[in-house]
């Protein structure tokens, strides 16, 4: 059975068992700033830099690190979700459906490559792609709240391949 076979697999069931374990969405982080807010038009405005944040803590609310993955890893200057990814962001979509009062922050991240404006622009095109999906699926525009950190918080340290791909992400962040 192929790798992608399973982990579909495993996603789905994970889903069904998480869904019904879960009931809230989980404690909130009293430290962090949520300052993007829907415009008129209920879609999601990008906010400011430097805010707080989990920064990948995968164990903050929502649902269970088991059943859905929140970092979610894209190529080189693209702002496409990856497919490998398409499943966890999915059943985060799935999650926020079943728990209308949960909201999500999507983390935007660059590697240091190319000016802070571009790295911004970036990291927001991708937060906006994983928001776009989710809505897609179902989600209300007001659950989800955009911020680009471009280069500010990288991943990894150093100047090589294997670290410029770890900083070149979305975070999902769950808030109350």
């Amino acid at each position: 059975m192929k790798l992608k076979n399973i982990v579909k697999k495993v996603c789905a069931i994970s889903i069904l068992l998480g869904l019904s374990a879960c009931s809230a969405p989980g404690h909130q982080n009293k430290d962090q700033d949520m300052n993007g807010m829907p415009d008129e038009n209920g879609s999601t405005q990008t906010s400011g830099m430097n805010q707080g944040s989990n920064f990948g803590d995968e164990n903050q609310g929502g649902p269970q690190q088991s059943i859905a993955k929140r970092t979610y890893y894209f190529d080189y200057d693209k702002s496409d979700i990856r497919d490998e990814y398409k499943p966890a962001v999915a059943a985060n979509a799935e999650y926020l459906m079943a728990h209308p009062k949960a909201k999500v922050i999507l983390e935007g991240h660059t590697d240091p490559r190319g000016s802070r404006e571009y790295n911004v622009a970036l990291g927001e095109r991708r937060a906006n792609a994983v928001a776009d999906f989710m809505k897609g699926k179902g989600v209300n525009a007001d659950q989800i709240r955009v911020v680009s950190y471009g280069s500010e918080r990288l991943g990894a340290t150093g100047h090589t391949e294997q670290a410029y791909q770890l900083d070149r992400r979305v975070i999902l962040v769950y808030r109350n």
